[in-house]
């Protein structure tokens, strides 16, 4: 899978990705760091890419329109590096099992995981 993180998530979340043998980008390496949602929602489109983001802008655009993009919504709030890469290992599976099936929006909270189409 092919991922591109959003600015609100820091660019180590892609080597998190790439560990786990994904291609992942950060915004900041592509100068989008002012890309608006619309111009990240259609490079995602075009370029067949997962969304990793804790904007819930994404999350509402992917139960609108549904993929591609695919969107993964973090709703951790604001944690340290750490606190997210735990937060996100002790989620990966399912989620990845979810994005594998083509569902449009996995959204990711302390208290649950919500898979959407």
């Amino acid at each position: 899978m092919s991922f591109s993180v959003d600015v609100n998530l820091p660019p180590q979340l892609c080597l998190w990705l790439k560990s786990r043998h994904h291609q992942a980008e950060h915004l900041f390496e592509r100068n989008l760091l002012t890309a608006s949602d619309s111009e990240i929602w259609k490079l995602g489109k075009v370029e067949n890419l997962t969304i990793v983001s804790k904007d819930v802008d994404f999350y509402e655009r992917a139960l609108l329109y549904g993929p591609p993009p695919q969107i993964i919504h973090v709703g951790c709030g604001n944690c340290s590096n750490s606190r997210l890469f735990d937060f996100l290992a002790g989620h990966w599976d399912h989620s990845e099992r979810a994005l594998t099936s083509a569902s449009s929006l996995v959204a990711l909270t302390a208290d649950k995981i919500e898979v959407f189409g």
